[in-house]
């Protein structure tokens, strides 16, 4: 079975407050330290934050 869409999932005029996987493509970390190699990835917390005030500031 397919995963619905998002636009299935939230109503457009609905704030929700969602779960973000700290991990991507291959496992890949995106924050926190990565348990595999020791490396601290916690220097992208900012860029996210900054990406997401620009995006809410659109709505």
């Amino acid at each position: 079975m397919a995963r619905l869409s998002r636009a299935e999932v939230f109503a457009p005029d609905e704030i929700a407050i969602v779960h973000v996987m700290n991990r991507v493509v291959r496992r890949c970390f995106l924050l926190g330290t990565d348990s595999v190699t020791g490396k601290n990835y916690d220097h992208r917390k900012v860029w996210i934050e900054q990406l997401l005030q620009q995006f809410a500031a659109q709505l």
